[in-house]
C-alpha cells in the first residue's frame, strides 16, 4: 500500500506545471482564432474533433542551451544561441465558437513562456 501511495505521489509531481508555464497558458484561455493566427501564424497542424471542436497545434523551434536551475529546466537559461540544442514549444489549442476552450503546451518552461500573450 506504501508503494502505491508513493508511486502516485511521485507521478503526480511528474505531471505538474511549472507557473511560468501556466501563465502563458492561461494567458491565451478564451481568445480568438483569428488573434492566435495574428500572432503565431498559421498552425503547423489542424483537426476536427468528434465533438465538432476545432483543434490546431502550432510548433515553435529554437537553439538555445537547456539547463537545470530553480523550478526545473529552461529556467534562466539563454535562448537562441547559435550554438546551443534545439528548443521546441508545441501548442495545441482547442476552439469551440472561435474560442480557446482548452489547450496543450509541451516544451521547456524558459521557451514556452516566450509565447504568452500580450496584454
Amino acid at each position: 500500500m506504501r508503494l502505491a501511495s508513493a508511486l502516485a505521489a511521485l507521478l503526480a509531481g511528474c505531471a505538474t506545471t511549472p507557473p511560468e508555464l501556466h501563465e502563458a497558458r492561461d494567458s491565451w484561455q478564451g481568445a480568438a482564432y483569428g488573434e492566435v493566427v495574428a500572432r503565431w501564424g498559421a498552425p503547423s497542424r489542424s483537426a476536427k474533433l468528434t465533438d465538432g471542436r476545432d483543434s490546431h497545434t502550432w510548433v515553435s523551434e529554437s537553439a538555445g542551451s537547456r539547463g537545470i536551475g530553480g523550478g526545473g529546466i529552461g529556467t534562466g537559461v539563454m535562448f537562441g544561441s547559435a550554438d546551443g540544442e534545439p528548443v521546441r514549444c508545441e501548442r495545441t489549442l482547442v476552439f469551440r465558437n472561435d474560442r480557446v476552450a482548452d489547450q496543450t503546451w509541451r516544451g521547456p518552461p524558459g521557451y514556452c513562456r516566450e509565447f504568452r500573450r500580450a496584454r
